[in-house]
């Protein structure tokens, strides 16, 4: 059980049709309150499959895990815990042939396969392979794991904040500190990400980007796939905020409406 405030309580006894935003310093108790406002809501009936729990990473959405696997809880539907990539990957395997054609992949008819952070290093090495025996990224020594890793680290901030791929190049330059006689090293990295999306077309290949792009440019704005949403999330909790991405943001903000 909770030792909660006189504040943290009255928080947690507001009805469940108020909307609130709750901030304040680290530590003074506002994924205490939220938490216990959670298992408030499933003791009062409120079935676990209506509400969400969303967090910028799994380990600060914990709390809510460790809590809904009390065993004082009422038995019932799961409530939903996740980052919005486990949000969009759920989505994208509900509504893969829509997204599959829409986003131009080459077999539609097949399902998706989602790629871990290995897992996609493994084909963007295969992909760029060819172009590190044509001398890219010569001038500069750099270990190729870290090379792959800045690469998919290029494609992940291009999904997150929302400009499109063959952008990358253009601001990373106006970025750079670095020598002009550096900056192609800037366009070979963009080369690297281009060739990497396509290889993930052509061969249902979903890594985190892609899953992001899909589900923020296709599947969000489809009034099938916010309605399904909606219509199954009746609760949101939305942990931490001000962590997450603005592409997050501008998604949860259309969503409350």
């Amino acid at each position: 059980m909770f030792s909660l405030s006189p504040a943290q309580q009255a928080l947690v006894d507001q009805p469940f049709s108020q909307r609130i935003w709750l901030e304040g310093p680290p530590g003074t108790g506002k994924t205490t309150a939220a938490v216990a406002r959670l298992l408030a809501a499933l003791q009062s009936g409120i079935p676990g499959d209506s509400i969400l729990v969303l967090a910028p990473l799994r380990t600060l959405a914990q709390p809510y895990t460790n809590a809904v696997r009390g065993p004082d809880l009422p038995s019932g539907s799961p409530v939903t815990i996740v980052t919005l990539g486990g949000l969009a990957q759920r989505n994208i395997d509900l509504f893969w042939p829509y997204a599959a054609e829409s986003a131009g992949f080459a077999h539609p008819e097949l399902p998706p396969t989602f790629l871990t952070l290995e897992t996609a290093q493994y084909y963007l090495a295969h992909v760029i392979q060819p172009l590190l025996e044509e001398n890219y990224f010569d001038s500069i020594r750099l270990d190729t794991n870290r090379l792959y890793s800045q690469v998919l680290d290029n494609l992940n901030k291009a999904a997150l904040v929302g400009f499109e791929i063959d952008s990358i190049a253009e601001r990373l330059k106006s970025a750079s500190l670095g020598k002009p006689a550096e900056l192609h090293l800037y366009e070979q990295a963009q080369e690297c990400a281009l060739r990497f999306r396509r290889y993930c077309l052509e061969n249902n290949l979903l890594d985190f980007s892609l899953q992001m792009d899909i589900f923020q440019k296709l599947l969000w704005p489809h009034p099938a796939v916010r309605a399904h949403l909606s219509t199954q999330y009746r609760h949101l909790f939305y942990e931490n905020a001000q962590e997450d991405a603005p592409v997050v943001h501008d998604i949860v903000s259309s969503w409350l409406g």
